[in-house]
């Protein structure tokens, strides 16, 4: 039975954790309907950009700061000194990278763009938002491996609420121009940089022990490379498509993608309160084989991701047209069903990648995502020039289960994996053919018609499949409330 405090816990990792990317969804009203369909696609490049700057000037320290803490939480002064020696280094790493890219920038966006987009002033403007929000998310990574849920709320609604404000009141006084936008991240990206760097100092003091950092670049380094191959798997073809037609296409193709981030959100909020409690149950027994225990959460999390797939493909084009007044964004919802499947196989990656990270061999993950990378890239780039933005969608679609056969041969290497297959491979791969077939064969029908029959369908599964986990559950509620 998963604990009372884990279901509280998970609630606001989830919620609260995913409102950076609740943002995104919030203001695109506000983009669509401010800003010209031009200007979007740019907005989608100059974030793409932010995140992979991000990766960088990160360093993967908000991985390695959660692996720490569990491994030294009993020895409180060593701790001290790892932590402050941490947020030192991402300090440095930030001011480098500022500098370097204020000397380099122009003439890299001039070769990445062919003069069509200028690193002055936005450009300029995400490296500094990047900075800024690596700092901010090794902070909150380290919140969540303390267990200290309700800052970890408070901080992620002052950045939401900052992001918000500044954003939409920059749109209403510079209207069709991206001036709100960037500087609603820049400066909600200063406020929480601010806020982390206070609360990192009053609990670890400022000292810089580069011995403490023994043994990070080894660490850090393959997963600094796995995370930039995630974002030539999540991003690359924001670029490809502009360099085949115009950021008013990427602007289409990113509305689609952002109507899949009800997936991510829970799924990612999840994860982030999964992870922990897995980590430690590895610790305290010294295993390195699945275990009952531990199973039972990625099963849950397989079928909420089900769960959140199928209401995201049924109820986000009725939800979406109440807000977005501009309906050349509409063509977005054709997209909708193949983008939110290609989620289908996230469940079982995270099971796969949860050992790499516990058992420090992280040098599988740019092995594995370096080839995955390789196949997104070349298949993007030859399905958009042949096929549009459909060939963009069906190669994200064709990439995911390369890279879960790839993920799953390296990870047995190190880690003997035992699981029910009826909830983590059978019961999303049915529902995965139910949704391409409906959607490729049925598409002249209702578009509602045939995925309500999906969405049905996938909640009678689930409950036939979970049935015992969910009388359970309500047996444990009504002893516990009534």
């Amino acid at each position: 039975m998963i604990s009372k405090h884990f279901l509280k816990s998970s609630l606001i990792y989830s919620i609260f954790g995913a409102l950076p990317l609740a943002s995104s969804i919030i203001l695109l009203p506000f983009y669509t309907n401010l800003l010209t369909n031009n200007d979007f696609g740019l907005l989608a490049i100059f974030i793409s950009f932010t995140l992979l700057i991000q990766v960088f000037v990160n360093f993967s320290f908000d991985s390695m700061v959660g692996i720490h803490y569990i491994e030294l939480k009993g020895q409180p002064e060593k701790l001290k000194k790892y932590i402050s020696t941490v947020y030192i280094t991402l300090i440095l790493i930030g001011a480098v990278f500022t500098a370097l890219s204020f000397i380099t920038g122009p003439q890299i966006f001039i070769w990445i763009f062919k003069g069509q987009i200028a690193f002055f002033p936005y450009g300029f403007m995400c490296v500094i938002t990047a900075v800024f929000n690596s700092f901010f998310k090794t902070y909150t990574f380290l919140l969540i491996n303390q267990q200290r849920p309700i800052r970890f709320m408070w901080l992620n609604l002052f950045n939401f609420i900052l992001t918000l404000f500044i954003s939409i009141v920059g749109l209403y006084l510079y209207p069709q121009t991206l001036i709100g936008p960037m500087y609603g991240r820049l400066l909600s990206g200063s406020g929480i940089f601010l806020l982390a760097l206070i609360y990192f100092i009053s609990e670890s003091g400022i000292q810089f022990k580069l011995k403490e950092l023994k043994g990070a670049v080894s660490f850090c380094a393959p997963i600094v490379v796995y995370l930039s191959m995630i974002w030539v798997i999540s991003y690359i073809d924001r670029f490809i498509i502009n360099y085949f037609n115009d950021p008013a296409l990427v602007g289409i193709f990113d509305f689609s993608v952002k109507c899949t981030l009800l997936i991510d959100f829970v799924h990612g909020g999840l994860i982030s309160a999964i992870y922990p409690k897995v980590y430690s149950i590895w610790k305290e027994k010294n295993i390195k084989h699945s275990t009952s225990e531990v199973n039972k959460y990625f099963h849950s999390l397989s079928a909420l991701n089900l769960l959140m797939i199928a209401a995201t493909i049924l109820f986000i084009p009725l939800i979406v047209p109440l807000v977005v007044t501009n309906e050349n964004y509409y063509l977005s919802f054709q997209f909708l069903p193949i983008l939110s499947v290609s989620f289908i196989t996230r469940a079982m990656m995270n099971m796969y990648i949860a050992p790499l990270y516990f058992f420090k061999k992280t040098i599988i993950l740019p092995k594995v995502f370096f080839i995955t990378a390789v196949f997104q890239f070349i298949i993007s780039f030859f399905m958009v020039k042949y096929f549009g933005l459909w060939g963009s969608v069906w190669a994200i679609l064709l990439v995911k289960p390369i890279q879960l056969i790839i993920m799953w041969y390296e990870s047995n290497k190190i880690f003997k994996f035992s699981f029910n297959p009826v909830k983590l491979i059978y019961l999303p791969l049915i529902y995965s053919i139910l949704v391409i077939s409906t959607n490729y064969f049925l598409k002249d029908l209702n578009y509602y018609l045939i995925n309500s029959i999906s969405f049905i369908s996938v909640c009678l599964l689930i409950f036939f499949v979970y049935k015992n986990e969910i009388f359970s559950s309500l047996d444990f509620l009504k002893k516990k409330y009534l």
